[in-house]
């Protein structure tokens, strides 16, 4: 059994995620070989199984419309560096853990017309609800159509929406399989001393940490401060994009006057300093917006520090997860009063949810990851 993950992107959850799949899948004696494919400006060394193949997705451009021009750029060409490579590959077991939705109805029919005999692929469904993405929802119908057609198998993670695209298809078949928690490193020492001494005030610290998303309903957090005095909220992460206004927040916390309480970290955050965070954190914050449908990857580093966690319940893998082993307190409406109820709740029963935490690290393990896994490839190898 031979396995190629391929990864377009050089950082974020996928990316870490697919470093952890090549390790759990390298580790099991039934897979003869597992390579997995990066961009070339991946900050990982090449090694055993480790091929840097793929276009950069972090040039050193400024203008925005350039940047746009060479994402188009590279969700066009870098499946069809894909296509190339593996049209000279072995038979093989192909995961997508990035998928370039956007052109799929481009490429994919190359790939199933030539390479799905030689081939078998798997797409990862990480958010398992695409329609909020460009350019249109009948784009996006039809270019996972197109992805669902090419695929064999695909695997999400507790909750799979019905879409068209996932029932109207009847080659690709569905698995929910654990997402594995993330091998976390030692804490960045110094990010963590930097954090300590933001909070001056000595405050317990209720953090939402990962990219700044308008999704993470930053309001709602800044709001509840006014109602928790003894806490202070650390943002810990870059913008997502261009769209997402940082400063429309820090206006919030200044008018209903916690911005002394707010900690900002704004940069990408290294898996060292995420450390950091969850060391220094008395509390993480999932309070997603109804749009959000994944599993956050942030459980998936929150969980190895068993940290008292609030999330939001809702139509979500993330929910639904939290919900099936009871390791955070889930909220729903209320605003900030209901958001500070939970923050509160979940700080008083933190030591009733350790238990919980280790049902979810033994279910979450890669372990068992690659034990479902394998047993499914081995039904279409």
């Amino acid at each position: 059994m031979r396995i190629i993950v391929y990864n377009s992107s050089s950082f974020g959850g996928c990316f870490d995620y697919g470093r952890e799949l090549l390790e759990a899948y390298q580790a099991r004696p039934e897979i003869e070989s597992c390579e997995w494919w990066i961009p070339a400006n991946a900050e990982v060394p090449e090694s055993h199984g480790v091929r840097k193949l793929f276009l950069n997705d972090k040039p050193a451009i400024s203008s925005r419309l350039l940047r746009q021009l060479h994402f188009l750029y590279r969700v066009f060409l870098n499946p069809f560096i894909l296509y190339f490579r593996l049209a000279a590959a072995p038979p093989s077991l192909v995961i997508l853990n990035d998928f370039e939705q956007l052109t799929a109805p481009i490429w994919t029919p190359f790939f199933r017309w030539t390479l799905a005999s030689r081939h078998r692929f798997i797409l990862i469904l990480h958010d398992p609800d695409r329609d909020a993405y460009p350019p249109s929802l009948r784009w996006t119908i039809f270019s996972m159509k197109a992805l669902t057609g090419l695929a064999d198998l695909a695997f999400y993670h507790n909750y799979l929406p019905e879409k068209t695209y996932y029932t109207d298809n009847g080659k690709c078949r569905y698995f929910d399989i654990p997402h594995g928690v993330f091998r976390m490193p030692s804490p960045d020492q110094a990010f963590h001393q930097l954090i300590k001494e933001k909070n001056k005030a000595g405050n317990k610290i209720m953090s939402i940490p990962g990219n700044i998303r308008h999704e993470k309903n930053y309001e709602t957090a800044i709001e509840a401060l006014s109602l928790l005095p003894e806490y202070s909220l650390l943002i810990a992460g870059a913008a997502s994009s261009a769209r997402v206004s940082v400063d429309s927040y820090r206006q919030l916390a200044e008018k209903l006057g916690v911005s002394d309480r707010v900690i900002w970290m704004e940069h990408y955050l290294s898996p060292a300093e995420l450390t950091a965070v969850m060391q220094v954190s008395d509390v993480v914050v999932l309070n997603y917006s109804d749009s959000f449908t994944s599993q956050s990857g942030i459980l998936n580093v929150a969980a190895p520090f068993k940290k008292p966690l609030v999330v939001s319940d809702g139509r979500s893998s993330l929910a639904s997860v939290v919900r099936r082993f009871g390791m955070g307190i889930l909220v729903s409406g209320n605003g900030a009063s209901g958001l500070s109820e939970a923050v509160r709740s979940a700080v008083e029963t933190a030591s009733e949810k350790k238990l919980a935490w280790d049902a979810y690290l033994e279910y979450a393990s890669w372990e068992r990851h690659a034990d479902t896994a394998i047993q499914i490839f081995k039904e279409i190898s």
